[in-house]
């Protein structure tokens, strides 16, 4: 589920944001909620902790986007903010508060298409989500952050996952695991073996090193293990 809010004061153009961002969100099979805001007063009385990403309007009245932006900066370097405007010129002044994108306005099928897969994607990429798993021998439930996870390895439907703060054991299998951890920053290089490319510290011919320990990666994985990892290196630039 991705949580965004809209900060807009024109209802037509929340409308329409609105509109567009469920109608990409269908397309592309991504779960969204959206929650609009009229003014930047509103949203930090009521802005939800969850919240990914925020659409905020440069041009309102009371305290401006970008002023809402610096603001949002002071408490929070996580969430994800997209300004919208018929101003372009502001687009660049957006860098100084980390911006993700911008939609000029009228806001596009197009626009919004292609700003909702980034916000995806980063947000997928995004090491401090946590996951939650029930350690089989003590019964304990354990939430860990993603970029706390090493590796998992299988053994007879015996899963072990290895992270920075030990070992957690649990029952089940690899592929369930994978379809639960993101495809972005997760990879087999093994039949028995799912690594998070965040720790891949060296390759070796037949063998990869994660978090000092060395994790074989076999022959059917290789390509599209050394693929994932070429890709996540580079988007992580």
């Amino acid at each position: 589920m991705l949580n965004i809010v809209i900060v807009e004061d024109d209802d037509g153009d929340a409308e329409l944001l609105t509109n567009l961002l469920d109608e990409c969100a269908r397309g592309s099979g991504t779960e969204i909620s959206v929650l609009r805001f009229s003014d930047p007063l509103q949203f930090f009385d009521g802005c939800p902790k969850n919240a990914d990403a925020v659409f905020l309007d440069i041009c309102m009245p009371g305290l401006s986007g970008m002023d809402a932006a610096r603001k949002i900066r002071e408490v929070n370097s996580r969430i994800l903010i997209v300004f919208v405007t018929n101003m372009v010129q502001y687009a660049v002044e957006g860098y100084s508060v980390q911006a993700s994108d911008f939609i000029v306005k009228p806001a596009t099928e197009v626009s919004v298409s292609r700003v909702l897969k980034k916000i995806t994607d980063l947000t997928e990429m995004n090491t401090d989500r946590h996951f939650t798993i029930k350690d089989s021998v003590s019964g304990n439930m354990c939430r860990l952050r993603l970029k706390d996870i090493l590796y998992v390895e299988v053994s007879l439907h015996k899963l072990t996952w290895h992270t920075t703060g030990g070992i957690i054991n649990d029952w089940g299998t690899l592929d369930s695991v994978q379809e639960k951890l993101p495809g972005k920053m997760f990879s087999r290089s093994h039949v028995s073996y799912l690594v998070n490319l965040e720790h891949v510290d060296r390759l070796n011919r037949d063998s990869v090193i994660v978090g000092g320990e060395t994790i074989p990666v076999s022959r059917s994985q290789k390509k599209n293990f050394y693929a994932d990892l070429a890709r996540y290196l580079g988007e992580r630039r």
